[in-house]
């Protein structure tokens, strides 16, 4: 072998061996990186916060029972008639506590919720004559249901309320407080017509829709909005929209 060709060997080696690390450097970053793509996502649970308690005391904070007042609320400042969407929590179980804004050592209500993974629940603080409930409901769609569920609540002062589906009345004289479940609806959108009677004997009329294709379960409220006029809402249930 000349020498030429001996320094073309050692060139060609050198130039193998460096191509053979940065291949293997290549695919140590690689690897890491396909691994992390392909791990599952955390899983998470869901939960939201209606404040249908009145106006008179105030906006509400949710937050686990025994955490500091320094310890920022679950959910803050949640005024009255507020019906907030989902949020996302970590599964686990949850010790929590119903109190006014701004008086954490005053703890109005508790109540424990065991939070699973893709599990959807509504923490429901409504009015009593003992004083301010909170009440846990799950809203988690049964995959196997056939038909629809509508809950109809009434937070509205001093009004009745009826609801039609058409001609068909499926709720009569709904007085305030009252909650009614409207069970075996179609998988279908369902317009809603619902008829109030104040106390001065002045009726109104308001139009909702219900979308059964979207969700199996569907809450309809009758509150008022932040100038205390008539505005029903209709929430879906179980559905991180």
């Amino acid at each position: 072998m000349t020498v030429l060709e001996s320094l073309i060997a050692m060139k060609l080696r050198s130039f193998t061996l460096a191509s053979s690390l940065c291949l293997v450097a290549a695919i140590a970053i690689i690897v890491p990186i396909c691994e992390l793509a392909a791990a599952p996502p955390s899983p998470i649970g869901y939960i939201r916060f209606w404040n249908m308690l009145p106006a008179a005391d105030g906006p509400m904070d949710l937050r686990r029972a025994g955490a500091g007042p320094t310890d920022p609320p679950l959910i803050g400042k949640s005024p009255s008639g507020r019906y907030n969407s989902y949020l996302e929590f970590s599964p686990g179980i949850y010790h929590l506590a119903l109190s006014k804004s701004g008086e954490p050592e005053k703890p109005l209500k508790f109540v424990d919720l065991n939070l699973l993974a893709n599990s959807y629940f509504t923490l429901l603080a409504y009015p009593t004559p003992q004083g301010p409930n909170l009440e846990v409901i799950k809203d988690t769609n049964d995959p196997k249901a056939t038909s629809g569920t509508l809950t109809v609540r009434n937070f509205f002062p001093d009004v009745t309320a009826e609801v039609f589906n058409g001609a068909s009345k499926i709720v009569g004289a709904l007085t305030y407080g009252q909650s009614v479940v409207v069970p075996n609806l179609p998988l279908e959108r369902l317009p809603l017509t619902i008829h109030t009677m104040r106390p001065e004997n002045v009726p109104a009329e308001s139009g909702a829709e219900a979308d059964f294709k979207l969700t199996k379960r569907a809450t309809l409220l009758i509150i008022p909005d932040a100038y205390g006029r008539f505005r029903p809402r209709v929430a879906l249930d179980g559905k991180n929209l």
